[in-house]
């Protein structure tokens, strides 16, 4: 039911809900100016350091020259190491076939070209008394045409002892280990006498690579070539 009191208050009700549009607009504009200032006067206090850190950058990029290279602050940091380069191993590769094949134990050397070295294999039983260290009378002339070879080159020189896992020791030798380093180590000596200045890496492999060798390749003839001597030309330039 409906009455005077009912009908009074609908109309106080509308009138509250209206809202001046002006009141609206003046609110809207009130709030953006209070950002505006707010704004300015983040922008008026800039921190020092901060300030400086952008200068310095702009600074930077501009003059390149200013540009300097980032220097290690802990003691445990490794310096930079410059590796470098000696003759092409590919133009080597060309050239030591021609240079092994004019000696006649040279000539039986098995030449392999791999990704950054050359490995020649030389026959241990060629140069080496059975289970011994100790070169074979008459391969001097060998191993002066071998030093004159790596001498006309700079490239960082390996000099790695293989052994088979048959082989008979002889006396002062322990393991096949033994036996291929004292290999490797008599060999380099020689090299050293019969000429050439630079420095070695030498390695002794034992009979290590016996397993990765062509299974296809019938047993004995495996054992032949494990007993060798690698000369190994690295693509690195010796004396580093």
């Amino acid at each position: 039911m409906s009455g005077p009191f009912q009908q009074h208050q609908e109309e106080d009700k509308s009138e509250y809900e209206r809202s001046p549009s002006w009141l609206i607009s003046m609110g809207d504009v009130t709030a953006l100016m209070l950002t505006f200032f707010v704004m300015l006067f983040s922008m008026s206090h800039i921190q020092s350091e901060k300030w400086d850190a952008v200068i310095s950058l702009i600074n930077t990029r501009l003059d390149p020259s200013e540009i300097r290279t980032p220097q290690p602050t802990s003691e445990l940091n490794t310096e930079t190491v410059t590796v470098l380069s000696g003759l092409s191993t590919e133009y080597l590769g060309r050239i030591l076939r021609d240079k092994l094949d004019t000696d006649p134990v040279l000539a039986n050397a098995k030449l392999s070209e791999l990704q950054e070295q050359i490995v020649i294999s030389l026959p241990g039983d060629v140069f080496f008394q059975p289970g011994s260290d100790q070169l074979k009378p008459g391969i001097d002339q060998s191993v002066l045409v071998m030093a004159g070879i790596l001498s006309q080159f700079g490239n960082q020189i390996e000099i790695v002892g293989h052994a088979d896992p048959s082989v008979a020791l002889g006396d002062g030798f322990a393991s096949v280990w033994s036996l291929s380093l004292g290999r490797a180590l008599a060999f380099a000596e020689q090299l050293t006498e019969k000429g050439y200045g630079g420095d070695f890496v030498v390695l002794g492999m034992g009979d290590g690579q016996f397993r990765f060798l062509d299974q296809a390749v019938p047993e004995e003839e495996r054992f032949v070539f494990s007993r060798r001597i690698d000369v190994v030309v690295r693509a690195d330039a010796g004396g580093q």
